[in-house]
């Protein structure tokens, strides 16, 4: 078998920072001033006592997730058993156990619908809570970015720092569908979606791979980003890229020669909770400069993960060369600079500005990636011994609905969104037949697209349109004019204080008395 190339988008694990750029400039603008303030000045605090303040607050986030996931995994297994081979009727269904069948099910609670989630895995929250990184989005003093419309507790009761822990986002993710008593099925893959008319009204047929039909009236799509995918053209490489990603879930713990971003962070996550150190090799091409491409290089830091003397980050996609180059693009300072700037300053970033035009596999064993900066007309190439893929997701929605829409399209679902003083705003998309029929089926959140218009996110703390920010209040206002329901109260995460940490004791005993 040949050896492959490695794909690897968002590495984001510890706490390792540097002091050297402590005097650099700040950016505000998309930030509250006060975070600088809270964690003094920086956006991890790196003093021993901090550090173990906040490898405490991990495993107690730890500790309630693993209280969730038991009781609904024991809900799951209970209703597998009682549908088994039978036609479920529902009245909303929705896939995908994330953020946004979370905020719809907070909606469902209040209703006599019948409604289920239905998640593929067997974890709530799966982006979150398998993989060790931290968060993008702020929790401060004055606001918090994960505040779920009708939902329960806070990200702070968490966390007491500025950008939680993947993990800590996870449990409260998880508090949210656990309090709404919507069940979840997990271990349960939509195979196949069906309309059939009844009574001059279109109902879905949802064929699972459990040999399970539901019969639902609604079908939201909270299913997210997508698939995790690649979106370098080489067909040799995507061969690649997919044979390793299937690789990955046989060997999770195995540093492989192509990875996508997730399977490097669970790759990671699963040595470290073996007490297994890790050592990459000589010399890494990570393509894509997103926030999955910073995460990747963050993640380099982690104590338990070893580089070799002389080790290189060819970098396609990042058009700097140099630390003063980064920090300048970033405005003067963005959450990332404090762990990126290091690996420049000891010469282990290169800038490769461009797209990937082909990979090549050398007799080496060693990978060559040709890539072209189109706006320059430069053509150069790239050596290393993996590919980490910070490139994205694909969705596979309109796959999944070949046998209920012939030739879809989305339309944009219109409504208010109090939070922002707006009578009118895109909050979700649902399904139609080309210029005919539409379907009760809406893509929510990310699934749908980037729903909120730059204009929206001018003046807005979290610019992101797909961060949980920007879409739960959406999917629940949607939700609940889907349903004619009263709309749950959201207010765009704004306080007066920031609530205190509580410990896993505290916040189990809380939803118990759900």
């Amino acid at each position: 078998m040949k050896r492959p190339f490695i794909y690897s988008l968002a590495l984001a694990l510890v706490f390792v920072g540097s002091a050297s750029w402590a005097s650099a400039p700040r950016c505000d603008s998309i930030f509250l001033p006060s975070v600088w303030s809270e964690n003094g000045g920086k956006p991890f605090p790196d003093d021993l006592i901090s550090l173990q303040k906040i490898a405490h607050e991990q495993r107690e986030a730890v500790k309630v997730s693993e209280f969730l996931m038991q009781e609904m995994r024991a809900k799951s297994q209970t209703l597998k058993s009682e549908y088994k081979n039978k036609v479920v009727e529902l009245d909303v269904l929705c896939l995908g156990a994330g953020p946004q069948c979370a905020a719809a099910s907070l909606v469902l609670k209040n209703t006599k619908l019948r409604s289920l989630v239905v998640e593929k895995t067997d974890l709530v929250a799966k982006t979150f809570a398998e993989k060790d990184f931290y968060i993008n989005s702020l929790e401060a003093s004055r606001v918090s970015m994960h505040d779920f419309p009708g939902g329960h507790g806070s990200l702070a009761h968490f966390t007491s720092q500025g950008y939680a822990h993947s993990s800590q986002l996870a449990a409260h993710i998880q508090s949210q569908q656990y309090v709404s008593k919507i069940p979840v099925l997990l271990k349960t893959e939509i195979i196949a979606v069906k309309k059939v008319q009844e009574g001059g009204r279109t109902i879905l047929e949802v064929l699972t791979n459990d040999g399970i039909t539901f019969r639902t009236k609604n079908l939201l799509l909270g299913t997210g980003l997508g698939e995790i995918g690649t979106k370098v053209k080489d067909a040799g490489y995507q061969k690649d890229f997919a044979h390793f990603l299937t690789a990955h879930e046989v060997q999770k713990d195995s540093l492989l020669p192509i990875m996508s971003t997730d399977a490097f962070l669970v790759s990671l996550k699963e040595n470290r909770l073996k007490k297994q150190n890790v050592r990459v090799p000589r010399e890494i091409i990570l393509i894509g400069n997103g926030d999955g491409s910073r995460i990747a290089v963050e993640a380099l830091n982690d104590k338990h993960v070893s580089l070799p003397d002389g080790f290189k980050i060819h970098w396609i996609g990042n058009n700097f060369k140099s630390a003063e180059e980064y920090v300048a693009s970033q405005a003067g300072w963005d959450r990332y600079v404090d762990k990126i700037v290091p690996h420049y300053e000891q010469g282990r970033i290169t800038g490769v500005p461009g797209h990937v035009e082909k990979v090549e596999v050398l007799s080496s064993g060693r990978y060559r990636v040709t890539v072209k900066d189109a706006k320059n007309n430069i053509v150069s190439q790239a050596e290393g011994d993996m590919i980490v893929d910070s490139t994205g997701y694909t969705n596979l929605n309109g796959k999944l609905l070949t046998e209920a829409v012939k030739t879809p399209e989305l339309v944009d679902v219109v409504g208010p969104l109090k939070e922002l003083g707006l009578t009118e705003t895109v909050l979700a998309r649902q399904f139609q037949e080309v210029g005919g029929e539409k379907l009760p089926i809406y893509a929510v959140g990310p699934a749908a697209g980037s729903l909120a218009k730059e204009t929206e996110l001018v003046n807005s703390p979290n610019k992101n349109p797909v961060a949980i920010f920007n879409t739960v209040a959406r999917t629940s206002q949607f939700v609940s004019q889907l349903l004619g329901v009263k709309a749950l109260e959201s207010r765009r995460g704004d306080r007066d204080e920031r609530p205190s940490t509580k410990s896993a004791s505290e916040i189990i005993q809380s939803l118990k008395g759900i």
